[in-house]
């Protein structure tokens, strides 16, 4: 009984080490299919009044061109779905926004914009986005972003 307890130690640790030998594991940048993204985002940069948030999401590569995927804003609670073929990039949004008298309500956005390269990993956004809602106006949106 005590030789059978020590074969099946002996086989577990064996496959453990030989299991841990992958050289493969790795998987190139061009040949991922989905890809995290962390943005700084300035809205409405064209006013003097603007201020940066943030921005993480997922990006999700369906060929060489074209593109799917979200990200979410924790700082203006804003959720968005992002379409995008080579250089353009198309967006639906909401976001919770308060009102006047206190109250919070959801609004649809819609943008698009364009997406410029400026190193493999790192890319600039220039976006309009328009506002479902007559209290919100529309407003240039410029995102400086990293892609892992």
């Amino acid at each position: 009984m005590n030789s059978s307890y020590k074969f099946i130690l002996i086989v577990f640790l064996c496959n453990f080490l030989f299991s841990q030998d992958d050289s493969d594991a790795v998987v190139e940048r061009e040949n991922r299919t989905i890809s995290p993204i962390i943005q700084i985002r300035y809205d409405n940069f064209a006013n003097s009044n603007f201020s940066p948030s943030s921005a993480i999401g997922i990006i999700l590569k369906i060929d060489e061109d074209r593109y799917t995927g979200f990200d979410v804003n924790t700082s203006t609670n804003e959720t968005r779905i992002l379409m995008g073929w080579k250089w353009s990039l198309l967006g639906i949004s909401v976001k919770e926004v308060t009102l006047e008298d206190d109250s919070t309500n959801n609004v649809n956005m819609y943008s698009f914009g364009v997406k410029y390269n400026i190193l493999d990993n790192m890319n600039t956004i220039i976006e309009y986005v328009l506002s479902g809602d007559s209290s919100t106006d529309d407003f240039l949106r410029l995102t400086i972003g990293v892609q892992f």
